[in-house]
């Protein structure tokens, strides 16, 4: 009975280590972002309107700064979703704005995780329009 108790203990420790998830880090500023021709009030709402039909879950939005994260699921490969993502925005002006985005994965998770930093620009692009 006790080897049993063991081994459920070892299982839900490896599923907490794969549902950990890794907050996502501001590119540098070496790292050149995409400027759209938008105020960045509008594209605040396109970065949250992106994240969500991505399939994240937006737990923070600030004027310069939305983060999302991707439920878990169990699959094929144990750790798919479980990414988070943050978009920056910087104002350049009155209707021009640069947007970084990073995809943050968890260490555990990484074999089912992806990179959502194009699909995010991409979903911002049908959004407001494409950037420069």
């Amino acid at each position: 009975m006790k080897q049993a108790s063991g081994k459920y203990l070892i299982a839900a420790g490896l599923l907490a280590l794969v549902g950990c998830s890794a907050t996502p880090t501001r590119p540098s500023d070496t790292m050149p972002g995409v400027v759209y021709d938008k105020p960045e009030a509008t594209l605040q709402k396109a970065a949250i309107d992106a994240l969500v039909a991505n399939g994240f879950v937006v737990n923070k939005s600030t004027a310069e700064y939305v983060e999302g994260a991707r439920p878990h699921k169990v699959g094929l490969l144990v750790g798919s979703g479980g990414e988070s993502a943050g978009v920056w925005l910087s104002s350049l002006g009155a209707d021009k704005t640069s947007v970084k985005v990073n995809t943050a994965k968890s260490f555990a998770g990484m074999a089912g995780q992806k990179n959502w930093d194009k699909e995010i620009l991409a979903q911002m692009d049908k959004s407001v329009g494409p950037h420069e």
